[in-house]
């Protein structure tokens, strides 16, 4: 059973669109452009058609903010759908943030859960929750949460917005 170690960064949910330089598990170089599905300063999950190796090195270019930075495949996450394969990578360069954008404080919830901000479909109140993995992938599928606002006392599905704090 894989060793326990406590996140560095918060993650937070971020489609990211990104260029993918490589060598797949075959040894074939490929460049694939696809997004992040969540980030933090010290890494990434990236959503591939390519298969990739655990601990192989990946130059990963930040359409956005036009940097790349060097990372490391750690693993193969999550399942997989008939036309991509998830995986979770290491930036070997911590101190770059390719990604643009400001990572809040890292707090007792980011150990297990991912941060999103969704907004209601009525009002626009939006709302900085913790979730995990499922249920982000879940929100991601169906295009957001089915959930009633508090502010406007309506129900609606609520959107997944880019992260920014609230």
């Amino acid at each position: 059973m894989p060793e326990f170690r406590p996140r560095r960064s918060c993650r937070v949910a971020l489609s990211v669109p990104i260029r993918v330089f490589g060598t797949d598990y075959r040894g074939v170089f490929f460049t694939e452009d696809t997004v992040t599905v969540v980030v933090n300063l010290h890494g990434a999950k990236i959503r591939m058609t390519h298969q990739l190796l655990p601990d192989q090195e990946i130059l990963l270019f930040s359409h956005p903010t036009r940097q790349d930075a060097l990372f490391r495949v750690v693993s193969k996450v999550g399942g997989s759908d008939h036309q991509y394969t998830y995986w979770g990578v290491e930036n070997l360069e911590p101190k770059r943030n390719i990604w643009g954008v400001h990572f809040p404080e890292l707090q007792a919830a980011d150990q297990l859960a991912v941060r999103v901000v969704l907004q209601c479909p009525t009002c626009s109140t939006r709302e900085s929750l913790w979730v995990d993995e499922a249920l982000l992938t879940a929100f991601q599928e169906q295009g957001g949460l089915p959930r009633g606002c508090l502010t406007c006392k309506t129900s609606g599905v609520w959107k997944l917005l880019p992260f920014q704090e609230v």
